[in-house]
């Protein structure tokens, strides 16, 4: 019983030890209008952070974000070759936790990398991914899916390309997470 009074003692010793270590006292001089300093009163420094800095902000947009598109220049499976850019303006802006990283009608560069002219009886194809988007005033490199587009078979002797025209709405998904400028 002896020892559990004294553990008891040591206990209620160290609770009273650490509530007394984490309180601050400012002390203001009687007939002062001195205030004490608050946290959010202060500045931030170059070689911190400010203490109202906000840290919900995403640092990158994820995997699997659905891009969609406009083309702004036409393309097709007879004209287009592997390597080629294209220009498209962002459909639908970019928007991670209510943070709005890219709006509606942002440049976009797409890259074809597959392009084969249909020939009598073989139908063309295309094959389309996007290599950059403007976010902040920069170019950024992203990642994406491509999409591969078929022309379809008519009959013998009959070629059918593929074509997309300026103003075609295409979709595209984020492969890799995309590292937002800071």
């Amino acid at each position: 019983m002896k020892w559990l009074g004294r553990a008891l003692g040591i206990s209620i010793s160290w609770m009273l030890l650490l509530s007394a270590c984490s309180c601050q006292s400012t002390h203001v001089s009687p007939g002062s209008n001195a205030q004490p300093a608050l946290p959010f009163d202060a500045s931030s420094q170059a070689t911190g952070t400010s203490p109202t800095q906000d840290f919900g902000a995403p640092v990158a947009i994820p995997a699997g974000t659905v891009i969609d598109v406009r083309l702004e220049s036409v393309l097709s499976s007879e004209g287009s070759h592997s390597g080629d850019q294209f220009n498209a303006a962002l459909d639908e802006p970019l928007i991670v936790d209510g943070h709005t990283f890219a709006a509606n009608g942002a440049a976009i560069i797409g890259r074809v990398l597959t392009a084969k002219g249909g020939a009598p009886g073989r139908p063309g194809y295309l094959r389309l991914t996007l290599s950059s988007v403007m976010l902040g005033g920069k170019m950024v490199d992203l990642h994406t899916s491509s999409l591969f587009a078929k022309g379809h078979r008519l009959g013998v002797g009959v070629r059918h390309d593929v074509q997309f025209s300026t103003g075609r709405r295409l979709t595209f998904r984020l492969l890799t997470p995309l590292p937002l400028p800071g």
